[in-house]
């Protein structure tokens, strides 16, 4: 693992591979400075003069995630496709993306719910982003309902969908006996995709029902 952190990378990257691995074994709060910058084979003073700290690797690993999503979001709606078609590229290039950098977006997505004084208003900001551009995912195929109740329920449960498996495989390989190349990830996002179809049109059959219900 070492090799792959360091081997021909630049120290501001090795910074990064490195923390992104810790941070991802033992957590944010349990990784120091010294540690990362013994595992990159750099300097503590390089930390500071790249990043200002270790907030501002974690800082950096989430906005490089996300920049990598919102490229996603718009690529997929540059092609003009058909709302289904759009919903399951989404799905597919996110699942590709979190396999090819597992590590960076498990760190990416674990660390946000973790209560940071000094990371409170960045994280914030990055989520809103983030739901916006769910928000107007789901709009294209029309099954996007403006209630602040469900969108905080079908926004979060989503991304868990989306990156479950990743937090889970090597007890999912262990359990299932499963091999999971390119052909699994290919279903997996096909079946990801079709849960989230279902589950929101169940969801708007439920909205309709209990506008109905009022109503009355």
């Amino acid at each position: 693992m070492e090799n792959q952190i360091i081997e021909g990378k630049e120290p501001k990257e090795r910074i990064l591979n490195a923390a992104a691995s810790l941070f991802a074994s033992k957590g944010y709060a349990a990784v120091g400075v010294r540690e990362i910058a013994d595992l990159a084979q750099v300097n503590v003073s390089m930390i500071s003069y790249y990043f200002n700290g270790k907030f501002g690797i974690l800082k950096e690993i989430i906005l490089r995630y996300f920049q990598e999503v919102r490229q996603i979001y718009e690529q997929t709606w540059a092609k003009n496709l058909p709302p289904e078609d759009a919903l399951r590229t989404i799905v597919s290039e996110l699942v590709n993306l979190i396999k090819n950098k597992t590590i960076f977006c498990k760190v990416a997505i674990t660390e946000m719910p973790f209560n940071l004084p000094e990371f409170s208003d960045f994280k914030a900001e990055v989520v809103r982003l983030h739901i916006d551009y769910i928000k107007q995912g789901l709009k294209l195929i029309e099954l996007f309902v403006d209630d602040p109740k469900y969108g905080s329920i079908i926004t979060p449960a989503m991304i868990s969908l989306i990156f479950s498996h990743f937090l889970f495989g090597p007890l999912i390989k262990k359990v299932w006996s499963v091999e999971t190349d390119d052909e699994y990830y290919d279903l997996y996002a096909k079946t990801i995709s079709t849960l989230m179809l279902e589950g929101i049109m169940g969801i708007k059959k439920l909205i309709e029902q209990n506008n109905q219900g009022e109503q009355k």
